[in-house]
């Protein structure tokens, strides 16, 4: 199946003048996360393009983006969500509905992973980022949900 939604999205794109975008969505929409992984995998394998270029080049708009942020997070979801956060604290002001949002959604599930990736791609623990970020009973409790640092 694997094989076959990678051989349906490249006749939908890539093959074709113009884009079929209800076979995008009803791949990107019906599908598990570890499936649209494999099919990212099988349709590089098959096409020597990656998928992500050929949603750049066959789609715009937050349609686009909408199909690049399935896919990011079916690749790899600890890096996606390592990005989201930084984007939240990065530069002046911290956007802290996403902060919060993505900490509290992710804390039971992957976070340990989101942290890895963090420290990987910023050189800097999240959890020094959050404690940079935010002050008091805030603090505490967003540095109580991200749990103990792994060094």
């Amino acid at each position: 199946m694997v094989e076959s939604d990678a051989k349906a999205l490249f006749k939908a794109g890539e093959k074709r003048l113009g884009t079929d975008e209800k076979t995008f969505v009803r791949i990107f929409s019906e599908r598990s996360r570890a499936h649209l992984a494999g099919v990212s995998s099988a349709y590089h394998s098959v096409y020597g393009n990656s998928l992500k270029k050929a949603i750049k080049s066959e789609t715009s708009g937050n349609f686009e983006y909408g199909l690049l942020t399935v896919l990011q997070c079916a690749e790899n979801p600890g890096k996606y969500f390592a990005k989201v956060l930084h984007k939240a604290m990065k530069g002046l002001g911290t956007d802290d509905s996403t902060l919060t949002r993505v900490i509290v959604t992710r804390a039971e599930i992957d976070m340990h992973y989101i942290k890895a990736e963090y420290q990987k791609k910023y050189r800097k623990t999240l959890n020094d980022a959050v404690h940079s970020e935010t002050s008091g009973h805030y603090r505490t409790f967003l540095l109580s949900l991200l749990g103990p640092t792994n060094h």
